[in-house]
């Protein structure tokens, strides 16, 4: 496999273990108990931040080498690149829900909760099917010569939240998600 796809399943991994953390605190809100809105926020301020800036784009490079490689792959890159805008918005709305909440505006319990829920069942879809369509196809399409030059064209970006210098805005949320970690 190469760097950059192995650094997207990776974050894929990261953003799966960081969903279920959000889930278990919806569920926990769900049934009555206290939210900690603030853990809910920081986990909403990295979706924003880490997919968008740094994971999409590396996902968007790939697809449109695989598209030029394989223009049968068109429909399939073409519907998850749009979801990448889909996935933005829909983790906006929520980031503004929650900044509601903090406000002390009154929002209907079950609409917040099904906005988190369709938040995390839209992104869970969408990494389940890049997984199994697309990253396939990636490895079956693309030649090592294409490997190398994807590999050279990304930087070294690194996960404020999962890599090896954790920003400050996110280090507690770093040290609950770790501690949380199976």
């Amino acid at each position: 496999m190469t760097q950059i796809l192995d650094q997207l399943q990776i974050d894929h991994r990261n953003m799966r273990q960081l969903l279920r953390t959000l889930e278990e605190q919806i569920d926990a809100y769900g049934a009555g108990e206290p939210a900690d809105f603030d853990f809910m926020r920081q986990i909403v301020d990295y979706l924003l931040h880490y997919p968008t800036l740094i994971h999409h784009p590396r996902e968007d490079l790939l697809f449109r080498r695989l598209l030029a490689r394989h223009p049968a792959a068109g429909a399939a890159i073409g519907d998850l690149v749009g979801e990448h805008a889909k996935l933005a918005q829909l983790a906006q709305r929520f980031a503004a829900a929650l900044r509601n909440v903090a406000a002390d505006a009154e929002l209907p319990r079950a609409w917040f909760e099904g906005l988190a829920r369709d938040l995390i069942a839209t992104t869970e879809r969408h990494m389940a099917a890049e997984e199994k369509e697309l990253f396939p196809m990636l490895l079956a399409r693309l030649e090592d010569a294409d490997w190398a030059e994807l590999d050279a064209h990304v930087t070294a970006e690194n996960d404020p939240l999962f890599g090896s210098s954790i920003e400050k805005h996110f280090l507690s949320l770093h040290q609950r998600v770790m501690r949380a970690r199976p």
